[in-house]
């Protein structure tokens, strides 16, 4: 019974983390350049590659803790990290600038 719970805190982690991921590399995506250099202190090349990794992390971790029963680990940690940087701090600056 607490193995279950455990499993579907784990899931529901990882889900939530993977829709996060997917959220931030969009928002970065339709963002234009020059906004990234107006308000923040990297490119948007540099925000895209970092989402980028984390997008295959956090997918790839989402995936191997819902279909193989595995705990979420640190990659798809490091990818909810990220993400959650870039969500609340370059996304936040876009927003109170626009």
């Amino acid at each position: 019974m607490v193995v279950m719970i455990e499993y579907g805190l784990q899931a529901g982690l990882a889900l939530v983390g993977a829709g996060m991921v997917i959220w931030a590399m969009a928002d970065a995506a339709r963002r234009p350049a020059g906004i990234f250099e107006a308000h923040t202190n990297q490119t948007k090349p540099t925000w895209l590659l970092i989402l980028g990794a984390a997008l295959i992390f956090g997918l790839g971790s989402a995936a191997l803790t819902i279909f193989m029963g595995g705990r979420m680990g640190l990659f798809g940690l490091a990818a909810i990290v990220a993400a959650g940087v870039y969500l609340a701090g370059p996304k936040r600056q876009f927003e109170l600038w626009a």
